[in-house]
């Protein structure tokens, strides 16, 4: 696991220094813009009660956000270009190890680490520009809700890149597909989405129920078990569906 980890961070670190700009800057911007674009017209159409109440829910998304391009970004890209480019061979030279789902494992934490690592940039820029509070935050259970969305973004990322023969789709299946669904389960949507027409078909997406447990942690400072726990159960699955179904060429 050491040589595959070593293996992919060394190929991953150079490749982001590299593109700096469009893997690490445009995913920490989006999540910044995306605040701003609500944050200053909500600010001059609100009162000051009102924007306390929603401060909180446009900080989430904007997080989130940048956790999900960035995941994406780079989990779908690399096993498209390994599983199209037929360059798993260096890799596997430069590992030195056997072809086995730890590939899975390996990319999912460089994944996480990148993604949080800009999640928390994003969070001092905002706390720096705006000085919120958050003291009805409940940071454990909304960290664990943020971890499960995160694992399921990876899993569906690796499907995605596994399943693209076209390098241009990855970016319309972010923005035509992985994002509406997002929205559709609350994400970008002030409190109190989705709304009540839709909520049976959203409660079968798993966004809906890991967006809707990280809310009430967020949001309102207690931790929903329920919700957790079906969380827990599609994390799981969606996971497991990955490692197990979907292979780069080779993999045994």
């Amino acid at each position: 696991m050491n040589n595959v980890l070593a293996a992919l961070w060394h190929r991953d670190f150079t490749i982001y220094r590299r593109q700096f700009t469009t893997m690490g800057l445009m995913p920490i911007l989006t999540g910044v813009i995306f605040f701003f674009m609500f944050f200053l017209p909500y600010k001059s159409l609100l009162s000051t009660g009102e924007m306390t109440q929603v401060l909180p829910a446009l900080v989430i998304d904007s997080l989130l956000l940048t956790l999900l391009i960035t995941i994406y970004e780079t989990t779908a890209r690399f096993y498209w270009e390994s599983q199209r480019s037929n360059g798993m061979a260096s890799l596997y030279e430069m590992g030195r190890f056997h072809r086995q789902p730890t590939f899975f494992i390996a990319q999912s934490i460089i994944s996480l680490s990148k993604g949080f690592a800009h999640l928390i940039v994003v969070l001092a820029v905002l706390v720096f520009l705006t000085e919120i509070s958050f003291e009805q935050v409940n940071f454990q259970a909304s960290v664990i809700f943020i971890l499960l969305g995160a694992l399921q973004i990876v899993a569906l990322s690796k499907i995605i890149g596994l399943l693209i023969k076209h390098v241009d789709t990855l970016g319309k299946i972010l923005y035509v597909g992985l994002l509406p669904l997002m929205m559709i389960s609350g994400l970008f949507l002030i409190k109190g989405a989705p709304m009540d027409n839709i909520l049976a078909i959203a409660f079968y997406l798993p966004p809906y129920n890991w967006m809707t447990g990280l809310d009430a942690a967020f949001l309102n400072g207690v931790i929903d078990y329920g919700y957790l726990l079906i969380c827990l159960i599609e994390t799981v699955f969606l996971l497991w569906l990955s490692a197990t179904f979907f292979h780069l060429d080779g993999d045994s």
